[in-house]
């Protein structure tokens, strides 16, 4: 329960911080650049200028951290499941988060080159045992970036939970 609670104050100051500036540029992508499961809601961002910083608590849970890097930039992935209004405890989100050196114009990763990315899978819902954030280690992504257009094709699995999204397919800006 207190991994629970510890990963929902995590992500909610995380999430209050983003800014649209021109630095810190922030966007999504619409849905029929992006492939997402049905019955949800799936963003894309590219967050420039920053970095992440992974980090684990005293129970050895990760979370990150991110920073001003004028040499990186984050790229998060975010599936919302939609909830009938009125249920209690039938949130569920899984992200997919990495960074990505702003230089890079095309990549080729596969199981632990993820990790070059610090590529992490978070699991928000309650369900007992399985919140939190894992490091991707299983799959392979190719990445390229031409002008400020890119395309990201991203499979992966990660054995330690169940999971709704293992593929990404996105265009975006």
């Amino acid at each position: 329960m207190i991994k629970i609670i510890f990963t929902l104050i995590i992500t909610l100051l995380f999430s209050c911080n983003s800014i649209k500036t021109k630095e810190n540029k922030l966007e999504e992508t619409n849905k029929s650049n992006l492939s997402c499961p049905e019955n949800g809601v799936c963003t894309i961002e590219i967050i420039k200028n920053k970095g992440l910083i992974i980090k684990r608590d005293e129970i050895n849970s990760i979370y990150y951290q991110t920073e001003d890097n004028i040499n990186y930039s984050i790229v998060k992935y975010s599936y919302t499941k939609k909830t009938e209004k009125g249920l209690q405890d039938d949130n569920y989100i899984e992200e997919i988060i990495f960074q990505l050196q702003n230089s890079d114009s095309d990549l080729e990763l596969t199981d632990l080159e993820l990790q070059n990315t610090k590529m992490l899978f978070g699991k928000h819902c309650f369900c007992k045992g399985q919140a939190g954030y894992y490091l991707i280690v299983k799959g392979n992504m190719n990445f390229n970036k031409k002008k400020e257009e890119y395309n990201l094709v991203l499979n992966f699995i990660v054995p330690e939970v169940s999971q709704r999204v293992n593929t990404i397919k996105a265009s975006f800006k």
